[in-house]
């Protein structure tokens, strides 16, 4: 008897997961003793931006516009303006209409398919440093 895990359950559901899950299969069985791959650091340089719009509370927006280079302005926001723009962007998400899917945009979800790429990835880390390189 086969048991389906949370993870076996997301990529089921959401196909472009597999993508990530293969990428940290192949990361963990490349990692030799003598290179520097951090866990922490391919989790957060390379793994957890391509989770972030698959799984958890920003799962369901659509993409944005990319900004044009060198148009970036800091600006301060009161918290009216960023419930209006919440609202609006809550507009565009697609609704969540399945069991699934309404579980995949939790923080359950996140913690489950995440953790176990977490997990993967910190039990291949050689504990050479951090950063994601061979050794010079």
């Amino acid at each position: 008897m086969q048991t389906t895990t949370d993870l076996d359950r997301a990529v089921t559901a959401e196909p472009r997961l597999q993508a990530v899950v293969n990428i940290v299969t192949a990361l963990t069985a490349l990692v030799r003793p003598s290179d520097t791959m951090c866990g922490g650091c391919v989790w957060d340089e390379i793994v957890k931006p391509l989770v972030l719009p698959l799984v958890g509370w920003e799962r369901g927006y659509p993409p944005k516009a990319a900004p044009d280079p060198g148009n970036f302005a800091w600006q301060l926001i009161s918290g009216a303006d960023w419930a209006r723009e919440f609202a609006a962007a809550e507009k565009t998400r697609t609704p969540a209409t399945t069991d699934t899917e309404k579980w995949l945009r939790t923080s359950d979800a996140w913690d489950a398919i995440c953790g176990e790429l977490i997990r993967r990835l910190n039990d291949a880390d050689p504990g050479n440093g951090h950063g994601v390189h061979k050794p010079a």
